[in-house]
């Protein structure tokens, strides 16, 4: 269970949200200072409390998987950032297939970044150019973290080690 519940919302300790999304304690630490989730912080109570909400969860899980294939942290948060102002976090239960089959385009120095529906040709052209094409399926890291979040409110203690599809 989370260690917090506020109106009805679950929260979750650095702790827990390492387990369910299978970042690194030190890499929570580190997105926050960068900036890259910026989690709810209990002042109450002794030290200083953070706890994470589901929608940060699923930002925290989308930059593991960003880093994970291979992009660089400036690249990752760049694609992160660009799906936030997208607003794709917001309506995860509502995604239409345009909203979950999605592609990076990457220049060849890296420097820019785009995102696009996904489309087969465009892909190929692309990648025919010789830029590096990235589809990105947002379904599937958000299914991964429900399935996670089911696992870790079941007790599951290490969520990290199970199979993942």
């Amino acid at each position: 269970m989370a260690s917090l519940l506020i109106m009805g919302e679950a929260f979750f300790t650095s702790t827990e949200a390492s387990k369910i999304t299978g970042c690194s304690r030190r890499q929570l630490q580190y997105w926050r200072r960068q900036g890259v989730v910026v989690p709810t912080v209990n002042p109450g109570g002794k030290g200083r409390n953070v706890y994470y909400s589901e929608s940060d969860l699923l930002i925290l899980a989308v930059m593991e998987y960003l880093l994970s294939i291979g992009l660089n942290f400036d690249t990752s948060l760049t694609a992160l950032n660009i799906l936030m102002t997208k607003n794709l976090f917001l309506s995860a239960k509502s995604w239409t297939k345009d909203q979950t089959r999605l592609m990076f385009f990457l220049s060849l120095d890296n420097e820019e970044v785009r995102l696009e529906n996904f489309n087969v040709e465009l892909a190929k052209q692309k990648l025919e150019e010789g830029y590096p094409v990235i589809p990105f399926c947002c379904d599937r890291i958000y299914d991964k973290l429900q399935s996670n979040l089911k696992y870790f409110h079941q007790g599951q203690s290490d969520i990290s080690c199970r199979e993942n599809n």
